[in-house]
């Protein structure tokens, strides 16, 4: 029985720890993140970002074990997305009626991201006549049992606030304890917390650096068209609306995101609540643990809400 386990559990163990650990993802023990840097002028795409889906990685165990590790979920740029042979969900939050024809076959295929992203479209009513709270739990529901934690999250913060579910604090805590991956494990939850910190770095990194070259390409489009007799064509790369669309886009999604991440800090707090008010000696792992929660996303919180600012500057 052991031999078994050691067979199914190290190369899982492997595969999440190498997430964080891959090449080119940063020094974990310095917190350092490493980004591929964006090649200016080379077109639009270089500061559009997506969920790619990269594919699974080739792995040895040992001498005699060749395992496919699992495909891993990051966020890039469009074009180094393709260039590393991933597939991507994209939201554009400038084009709301847009993004949802995107999105739909991808939801209505199983992808729990883009049925996510449906979810928030309905809840928040983006390009809607208003919000459709039935139609945004239905879709989070089925991105939460395929056990995708921003999903539970927001199916949970349904369930606290009655919108198209029955108000129920119990289900409600239920999912937020799904999503918070609390687990009597304490290296499981140390591995996989530093293995989101660092992802987070590496995505905070990528974000900034497209506010940066966003503005650098704006100023240099804004400089050059005065300039520019009417008659003249337009210079090569994307043009100054494209690129104050594009950044409008960025910034709702980093502001969007910074809002996933205050109700992930929102449903910590519940849950320590909950720990507090059920009178039952608390568990000082479990107290631990979502202490660690609650700090790591305010610094997540507030490292959005700064990459917005930016983003807002850009335009």
């Amino acid at each position: 029985m052991r031999s078994v386990l050691t067979v199914i559990v190290i190369p899982l163990l492997l595969s999440m720890l190498g997430c964080a650990s891959a090449p080119g993802s940063g020094d974990l023990g310095t917190g350092q993140a490493a980004v591929t840097p964006i090649a200016p002028g080379k077109g639009i795409d270089d500061f559009v970002l997506v969920d790619c889906l990269l594919p699974g990685q080739i792995r040895q165990l040992g001498t005699r074990m060749t395992y496919l590790a699992p495909r891993r979920s990051v966020k890039s740029t469009k074009s180094d997305c393709a260039i590393r042979g991933g597939e991507f969900v994209l939201f554009d939050r400038s084009d709301y009626s847009r993004a949802h024809q995107t999105l739909l076959p991808k939801a209505q295929g199983g992808d729990p991201i883009a049925q996510t992203y449906l979810g928030e479209i309905y809840e928040k009513g983006l390009g809607l006549a208003a919000p459709d709270y039935a139609s945004a739990a239905n879709w989070y529901r089925k991105a939460a049992e395929q056990n995708h934690a921003p999903a539970q999250t927001n199916l949970g913060s349904l369930y606290e606030r009655g919108l198209g579910v029955p108000q129920d604090k119990t289900q409600s805590l239920d999912w937020y304890r799904r999503a918070a991956g609390l687990t009597s494990d304490r290296l499981i939850f140390e591995s996989t917390l530093k293995a989101q910190q660092a992802a987070f770095k590496r995505e905070l990194a990528l974000r900034n650096q497209v506010a940066a070259s966003l503005r650098q390409q704006l100023r240099k489009a804004s400089a050059s068209q005065p300039s520019r007799p009417a008659t003249a064509p337009a210079a090569s790369g994307p043009d100054q609306a494209a690129l104050q669309r594009q950044a409008e886009s960025q910034r709702r999604d980093a502001e969007s995101e910074a809002e996933r991440v205050r109700r992930e800090l929102h449903a910590v707090q519940q849950l320590k609540q909950s720990e507090s008010a059920s009178g039952k000696s608390s568990d000082p792992g479990k107290t631990a643990q979502l202490g660690k929660l609650e700090l790591t996303r305010n610094e997540q919180y507030r490292a959005l809400l700064d990459t917005s600012r930016q983003l807002t500057l850009a335009q």
